[in-house]
């Protein structure tokens, strides 16, 4: 049967105007569970903290300070990423080393003071207010680590104190030191 083309037209009219048509309920069916997807987190230009200054030691506030530090310590820091710079400035005799942190959260070998070496891991907290550090010295001929430090740095005040506080354990002894260091006003490294 042919159709003249004037009901072959109002039959598809109807056919494109026609809402879509659902599928009958199923009863008592629970809807399916919305898809689980990991929401990625959004990735940081750059490292939560800069330490980047010139860093005066309180000895008031502070405790457990080192004999190096005893009679006050001047630190310049200079920071580029995730890498740290460190050194003593205003010092005649030179009692604190300088040294370099990479924060990477990667175990990598470097001297601990002029003698050792040991291995470094420093991160950034998972709180975006802290870097956290993890010293090893190696045991003699490759036995268990002779000693260990664990440290938390932070910048508190709007960033002009920095807290570092740490921990060392070594075969003989315990040791717990909070050092306060206070930034000084418009100074540049």
């Amino acid at each position: 049967m042919r159709l003249g083309p004037a009901l072959a037209v109002l039959l598809l009219s109807r056919a494109v105007s026609a809402p879509a048509q659902e599928a009958p309920a199923v009863p008592n069916a629970t809807p399916p569970a919305p898809a689980k997807h990991a929401t990625p987190k959004a990735k940081r230009a750059g490292p939560p903290l800069d330490f980047s200054g010139v860093w005066e030691l309180d000895a008031k506030a502070s405790h457990g300070v080192s004999p190096a530090m005893e009679k006050g310590a001047v630190l310049s820091v200079r920071q580029n990423g995730n890498h740290i710079w460190i050194e003593p400035i205003e010092r005649k005799k030179v009692t604190v080393l300088s040294e370099e942190v990479i924060v990477d959260g990667r175990k990598y070998e470097k001297a601990l003071g002029s003698v050792k070496k040991g291995t470094l891991v420093a991160d950034w907290g998972k709180d975006g207010t802290s870097l956290w550090l993890q010293v090893e010295v190696p045991g003699e001929d490759g036995g268990p680590p002779s000693g260990s430090q664990r440290a938390i740095w932070r910048l508190r005040d709007g960033g002009t104190v920095w807290t570092r506080q740490t921990r060392t354990v070594t075969k003989d002894d315990v040791k717990d030191t909070f050092l306060v260091f206070r930034k000084r006003e418009g100074e540049k490294n």
